[in-house]
């Protein structure tokens, strides 16, 4: 197989080698056709301009300034310029530079390049020296005066200069395709090397990042496609080891919340069967921390099946009209029991009657969760608000504590899944820990605007924003 950097040098050089063709093709072989049609067609054009201008053909001469312009048409040109009247007699002839006549232009050819122009057609025959082997090319044109054919402009272009021109090329395109060939052979070796170079780096890279090691990174300072895709490989180096981390924080949070309700329920469980279970009191008790731990792990596994769900894009919102009022005197009136128990208060504060339109469930999930987080976070004698205020399209819901607060460079982690920004030790009071991701999953998918303000040991206000 191939590598890209031998099929972008061979790529190179085929071009280069179709350029290096076209140019021969085109300099050499066809360059004497083209050459000569040019040349006939400029000298004919030049020709029928001089006999628009004559006015009469006798002997023993023409007007001066025709004359004058043959004259000038022979010498810049290298040409033999013959006029002849209706009857084939000489009116004008000039040889300048081209050794006069060819001895064709007194044969048979001639004649019959006479009658045919005379016939007012335009001739052009090939000729060869028969001694010195030059090519010529004879050109008739019939002169025509007051509408009538009364005589022939015969013009002998000498066809010497193309070969001679050829060869001259030839030589200097042998020396051009040489040091072409050689040229482009080393810019392509280093246009390639310096294409695939970073293609190679990428791919080193790459291929750490599929073995698990994250830390490497890719360093380009150009902004062509390769930069940008590096660009992009860096930016999926550090996703993938956020995602790392995040999965090693998963299995230990995951195993710290079920390793405490489990534990429960064994223990309780053993006690009941070895001690406890003739006591109706000790083993009603016993049986009830059973059923609280069964509900917190079916709320985890609740949690962890949500927020999969919500980031796979498997749940879809089924969104309505609904009281938001009521809906937020509804979750609060379920934290009473945890608030006397805690000695946190929970109230509520609005400045009017909201309806919304969102997925009402999903929400109640979104208030939960944030109540449920404020709880974790304040001690007793502290205070949970609940705020509903709006403008002209929106009505934004504050959820304040007067908690520990979350340092400033933990914020922006705080949605991350899995991320938990309580101190190592301190004792979850209620929820999964994933509380903040699926309230994020859910506010992102209604297009919700949402956000978090805190300082540390003052409190911490989250709040978001739902259309009317």
């Amino acid at each position: 197989m191939k590598s890209i950097r031998v099929k972008l040098w061979a790529g190179l050089m085929v071009l280069v080698a179709v350029m290096l063709i076209l140019l021969w093709l085109f300099q050499i072989v066809f360059l004497e056709s083209f050459y000569t049609r040019m040349r006939i067609s400029e000298i004919k054009s030049t020709g029928y301009s001089i006999i628009e201008e004559m006015d009469q053909i006798s002997q023993p001469g023409i007007q001066p300034g025709i004359e004058d312009r043959l004259d000038a048409l022979s010498y810049n040109n290298n040409l033999n310029i013959e006029l002849l009247d209706g009857k084939g007699n000489t009116v004008y002839e000039s040889a300048a530079g081209a050794g006069g006549n060819a001895p064709m232009m007194r044969n048979n050819v001639r004649y019959q390049a006479l009658g045919e122009v005379l016939a007012n057609k335009e001739a052009s025959i090939s000729l060869t020296h028969p001694r010195f082997g030059n090519k010529f090319m004879l050109i008739g044109l019939p002169v025509n005066i007051s509408g009538t054919t009364q005589g022939a402009l015969f013009i002998n272009m000498p066809l010497a200069p193309v070969e001679e021109t050829v060869s001259i090329l030839k030589k200097q395109l042998i020396y051009i395709t040489l040091i072409l060939l050689i040229a482009a052979s080393v810019f392509s070796v280093l246009i390639s090397k310096t294409f695939t170079g970073p293609i190679l780096k990428i791919k080193r890279v790459s291929e750490k990042m599929a073995a698990g090691d994250f830390s490497d990174r890719l360093e380009f300072k150009s902004r062509d496609e390769i930069g940008q895709l590096a660009k992009t490989i860096n930016f999926m180096g550090q996703e993938l080891a956020k995602i790392e981390q995040l999965r090693k924080d998963l299995i230990a949070n995951v195993s710290h919340e079920l390793r405490t309700p489990l534990s429960l329920i064994r223990g309780y469980a053993e006690t009941i069967r070895d001690v406890s279970g003739n006591v109706p009191a000790k083993r009603e008790k016993q049986l009830e921390v059973i059923i609280e731990e069964s509900d917190r792990l079916s709320k985890i596994v609740d949690d962890m099946l949500n927020l999969s769900q919500m980031q796979a894009g498997y749940f879809k919102l089924k969104t309505g009209s609904f009281s938001l009022n009521n809906l937020v005197d509804r979750v609060v009136e379920k934290y009473g029991i945890l608030s006397e128990t805690t000695g946190v208060t929970v109230q509520t504060k609005r400045t009017g009657e909201f309806t919304v339109r969102a997925d009402e469930s999903r929400i109640e999930q979104v208030l939960c969760n944030l109540i449920n987080n404020a709880f974790n976070h304040t001690g007793a004698g502290g205070k949970i608000s609940v705020n509903l205020s709006d403008d002209d399209k929106s009505v934004r819901v504050e959820i304040i504590d007067t908690g520990t607060g979350i340092p400033e460079e933990k914020i922006k982690n705080i949605w991350d899944r899995y991320y938990r920004a309580d101190k190592p030790g301190e004792k979850r009071m209620v929820g999964t820990g994933l509380g903040l991701a699926i309230v994020k999953s859910i506010l992102e998918a209604h297009k919700a605007r949402y956000g978090v303000m805190s300082k540390e040991e003052t409190g911490t206000t989250f709040w978001f924003e739902l259309n009317k």
